[in-house]
């Protein structure tokens, strides 16, 4: 039988706080998420009222899951709250996927759990997550606990989720700081091996954003040609845009590293994407009616690697050509 220390029996105490606000809600986004996207709706309709005035046209689709159909609601809600006369289309149909979500059968054999790089990440895994001192710590008799570390990597998420709701609870005392970034650390490398640029996976799993970086690339040609206010919305998952984001090698996500130990220095899950990840294409004409594109990763300007005498503003006839040939 386990028995719990004093710190124990205070952290049952925070846990059964945080299943009693949780309980039934898996999946689901909560009420910050929701003021969240309320909130970035809001400050995109204040930097860019050209785009949103009069009856212009907001297309915004989904993927089909419940908590990224409400984020779609959310935002344009807002919009409308803020200009009635917007003309929304909001839409999750599953035929969406093929872009908004979608995962080859070569990405889902590599990102699963009998994938040969997955035999140096579990040694990777163990000399970093370790658990000793933390289930000590909780038990008087931690040695009869069955899977410590996967004990300690659920407590990890619990403490980092705290982030996502309104509890004034924290677990993050329970841990060392190294105990922290060791664990950090394998998440981070997980993230980074099947979704960005990392080496290892030999480009494959970024390709995995190509039919989405073409219907990115065909709304806009669409929204240009039409020459009237538009917005094109797309609603859908962290790895997804990760993948993006690095087809596209928008500026410090798609960097490239090939020793594990390093991983973290060359890419950060929490800085490409953070809650609420969210790129923004911004198109204007200039005096020649030239055609310029900005790029916001997180509502913070963000380079391409093209030469450009204006960046961040660059000509969308070469962006479209750098971007034509990685969604090749």
């Amino acid at each position: 039988m386990l028995r719990l220390t004093p710190l124990g029996i205070d952290v049952r105490g925070r846990l059964h706080k945080v299943w009693e606000d949780a309980r039934g809600c898996s999946g689901s986004i909560t009420p910050l998420g929701e003021r969240q996207h309320r909130e970035i709706a809001g400050r995109m309709f204040r930097n860019f009222p050209q785009v949103f005035r009069a009856d212009a046209r907001i297309d915004a689709r989904s993927s089909t899951s419940v908590r990224c159909v409400l984020s779609m609601s959310y935002f344009t809600e807002r919009l409308k709250e803020l200009n009635p006369a917007l003309r929304v289309d909001r839409r999750a149909y599953h035929r969406y996927m093929d872009y908004i979500a979608y995962t080859s059968p070569e990405g889902e054999k590599f990102a699963s759990e009998k994938a040969p790089w997955r035999s140096d990440f579990r040694e990777f895994e163990k000399k970093n997550v370790r658990p000793e001192r933390l289930m000590a710590s909780l038990f008087t008799n931690s040695s009869v606990i069955a899977d410590p570390d996967a004990m300690m990597r659920s407590l990890y998420w619990i403490a980092a989720d705290m982030q996502n709701v309104e509890l004034d609870l924290s677990f993050y005392d329970i841990f060392e700081y190294e105990e922290l970034i060791g664990v950090w650390k394998t998440v981070n490398a997980r993230m980074y091996v099947c979704n960005a640029a990392a080496p290892l996976n030999g480009g494959l799993m970024p390709r995995q954003a190509v039919p989405l970086l073409r219907n990115i690339l065909e709304s806009a040609d669409a929204a240009i040609r039409k020459g009237t206010p538009a917005a094109d919305l797309r609603f859908g998952h962290d790895t997804h845009l990760i993948r993006l984001l690095a087809l596209m090698q928008i500026e410090g996500c798609s960097n490239r590293e090939t020793d594990m130990e390093k991983f973290h220095l060359a890419w950060q899950d929490y800085r490409v994407s953070p809650m609420g990840a969210n790129l923004q294409l911004v198109f204007y004409r200039n005096k020649k009616n030239d055609v310029l594109v900005k790029f916001l990763l997180n509502e913070n300007e963000v380079t391409l690697p093209i030469k450009s005498g204006k960046a961040p503003y660059y000509s969308w006839e070469e962006v479209k050509t750098f971007l034509g040939k990685q969604a090749e």
